[in-house]
C-alpha cells in the first residue's frame, strides 16, 4: 500500500490487481491485437470484465486458469490457496476455444461489446 491508500482495508488476497492498460501500452496493444481472434461479450461477461479490470476481483489477474477453476469448484480456493467462492470464467463456444493455441499468438484474444474493443490480452 502507498501513503495515499494506507487508510484503506487491504484488498482480498493482499494484492489489488488493476488491469487497465496504461496510456503508453494502449497503442502497442492495439497494433499487436489486430491479428488476434475476437469474441463478442455478453452483458454478464462485460460485468465480469469490468470487475477484473478495476480490481474488484483481486487478486485475479484475468479470467481463471484451469488450475484456479478446478480448485475453486472443488475447494473454494484459488490455486494459490486464497479463499474464492465462485469461478470467474470467460465462457466461449467450443469452436472459438479450439481456435486458440496456448503459448502462441493465437493464445490471445480481443473482447468486444457494441463493436468497441474492451480488452485485449
Amino acid at each position: 500500500m502507498t501513503a495515499s491508500t494506507s487508510h484503506l482495508i487491504p484488498p482480498h488476497g493482499g494484492e489489488l490487481a488493476e488491469l487497465i492498460a496504461q496510456p503508453e501500452r494502449i497503442d502497442e496493444l492495439k497494433a499487436h491485437s489486430r491479428e488476434w481472434p475476437s469474441w463478442d461479450l455478453t452483458p454478464r461477461q462485460i460485468c465480469d470484465l469490468e470487475l477484473l479490470m478495476s480490481g474488484g476481483f483481486s487478486p485475479l489477474r484475468g479470467f481463471m486458469t484451469r488450475a484456479d477453476y478446478e480448485r475453486v469448484c472443488h475447494m473454494m480456493r484459488l490455486a494459490s490457496g486464497v479463499l474464492w467462492p465462485m469461478p470467474i470464467t470467460l465462457d466461449v463456444t467450443e469452436q472459438f476455444a479450439s481456435s486458440l493455441k496456448p503459448g502462441s499468438r493465437r493464445s490471445h484474444a480481443r473482447c468486444f461489446a457494441r463493436r468497441r474493443c474492451l480488452a485485449a490480452g
